[in-house]
């Protein structure tokens, strides 16, 4: 039992200054960091929360259409393995005016035995404040139900490591070829220290 206490403390030591002698390395260019480094944890003081209030507008057919489909194999389950690729404009009201964001990514039809679509998007903000910053989701949508609701997994920009939920309601729309879905945006943030480069 001795011999074995004796061997733990000395892999414990060993262990300890091999860490140390680790984070110490210096690099020959004061600006850049070793590919991997070992950092004290930062606690998320600094996190903060976002909420947005949008409306989905998307067109079906025509020329100003926002999705497209990209494959659309023939299965038993119609539209089984189809994939649609969106670009579809989030706006600040249903009148149109004020627009936030564009919903960017792909729908793809997974269920073979009701229309449930895995979606995986970007958000990307066009506000002149947040322009170039993204919040990155995803999650299922049943195409004839509601509400509907996806995770928020990531963000950059001004939404560094973002998590949140994303929940949405299918509105009246006004024809077979458009549809329209408000949802409410929450979730957090922890502000990053960019690279100089």
């Amino acid at each position: 039992m001795a011999s074995l206490t004796l061997f733990i403390l000395s892999l414990l030591v060993s262990t300890t200054i091999a860490i140390e002698d680790f984070q110490s390395t210096q690099c020959t260019d004061k600006e850049e960091r070793p590919a991997f480094q070992a950092l004290p944890l930062q606690l998320n003081a600094d996190r903060k929360q976002f909420y947005f209030h949008v409306y989905f507008h998307e067109i079906f057919t025509g020329p100003n259409s926002t999705t497209t489909t990209a494959v659309s194999p023939n299965s038993d389950f119609p539209n089984f393995g189809e994939i649609g690729i969106m670009d579809v404009p989030l706006w600040g009201h249903l009148n149109q005016t004020n627009l936030i964001a564009r919903f960017q990514g792909a729908a793809i039809q997974s269920d073979q035995k009701t229309f449930g679509w895995h979606l995986s998007f970007n958000i990307e903000f066009v506000l002149p404040a947040l322009k170039g910053s993204t919040l990155m989701g995803m999650g299922r949508a049943l195409q004839l139900t509601t509400p509907r609701e996806f995770a928020i997994v990531g963000g950059t920009g001004v939404f560094s490591l973002a998590t949140g939920q994303m929940y949405g309601r299918r509105l009246s729309f006004p024809d077979e070829n458009e549809l329209w879905i408000e949802f409410k945006i929450v979730g957090y943030y922890t502000p990053m220290k960019k690279p100089d480069w």
